[in-house]
């Protein structure tokens, strides 16, 4: 008798795997076995993520931040703050894998996203520049096709899991004590892939580099500022309602707290650990703008 379990363990460590099939036989054992949660992780991979899903860490992708030069295309930028430069670089990939591979079979454009609106502000007032940049972050296709390989060794790794506790399908077909057995084990996308390496492509050409920051003495009207300005940018961020939510709540508690006139050190807490809240849910570009308000306050 055939196992199904078996079947795409087999399948997926093929040099030629067919990732796009051996999701689909997954999201087959994973609909059989009643495993919700990784199911759902199945069809993100096999139809993009969405707002409000929960995008892996292998999909948050480290590439470089570059601005259009109309003479000379796209060239590199440097900053100085190391920290903000890895907040606004570090980009959550949502599309699909069989989008993924056809980017990848298309690298010889590049891979990149550009910054718009607002998000597209921000950045250029990090820069000093005689007039105003269009600005992108460009990622290596190494690192793109490294989402894909993660994919793979997830499934194997699961597949490895359910066969050592003797979940198998015969016939395609799962029996009670497979299906109660499947239930304890860990459904978390983060226990079946390892770290991700990312590769970034070197770069030639002259550099767009941030100007000097000042010192400021902070003062409770620019920390006013600086708190609607935070504000605006968690609003167009792409995060979920509840999320969202969320950061208005804390935003609200730092009014208050600006409003007391509690000491600095306490807002620049606050505003660090709603920072550190943003950018845990995938906030990349306001969690960004709350880095440069605290070296503009303190």
């Amino acid at each position: 008798m055939s196992s199904i379990v078996l079947d795409l363990q087999n399948e997926v460590t093929k040099s030629d795997c067919d990732v796009v099939s051996v999701l689909r036989k997954a999201h087959l054992i994973a609909a059989k076995l009643g495993l919700t949660d990784f199911d759902k992780w199945i069809l993100c991979e096999l139809n993009g993520y969405q707002n409000g899903d929960t995008i892996p860490d292998y999909r948050k992708i480290r590439g470089q931040l570059k601005a259009f030069n109309p003479y000379s295309g796209w060239i590199p930028t440097m900053m100085f703050d190391k920290e903000l430069e890895d907040e606004i670089c570090r980009i959550p990939v949502k599309n699909s894998v069989s989008e993924i591979i056809t980017l990848y079979s298309q690298k010889e454009e590049g891979l990149g996203v550009e910054f718009t609106g607002e998000k597209l502000s921000f950045i250029n007032t990090l820069f000093d520049t005689p007039s105003p940049m269009k600005y992108g972050v460009h990622l290596s296709p190494p690192a793109i096709i490294d989402i894909v390989e993660k994919v793979k060794t997830a499934l194997l790794e699961w597949t490895m899991k359910l066969e050592s506790e003797g979940i198998l399908g015969e016939d395609m077909q799962f029996d009670t004590t497979e299906k109660e057995t499947a239930k304890t084990i860990p459904q978390t996308i983060n226990n079946y892939y390892g770290s991700t390496s990312v590769f970034n492509a070197s770069v030639e050409g002259s550099v767009v580099a941030t100007g000097n920051n000042n010192t400021v003495e902070f003062t409770y009207e620019k920390a006013n500022d600086a708190v609607s300005e935070i504000e605006s940018a968690v609003e167009e961020d792409d995060i979920s309602g509840e999320d969202k939510e969320t950061a208005i709540e804390m935003l609200t508690e730092i009014k208050e707290k600006i409003a007391a006139q509690k000491k600095s050190s306490i807002i620049k807490s606050a505003l660090v650990g709603l920072k550190d809240f943003l950018i845990g849910v995938g906030a990349s570009v306001a969690g960004a703008v709350i880095q440069a308000k605290i070296q503009g306050l303190f």
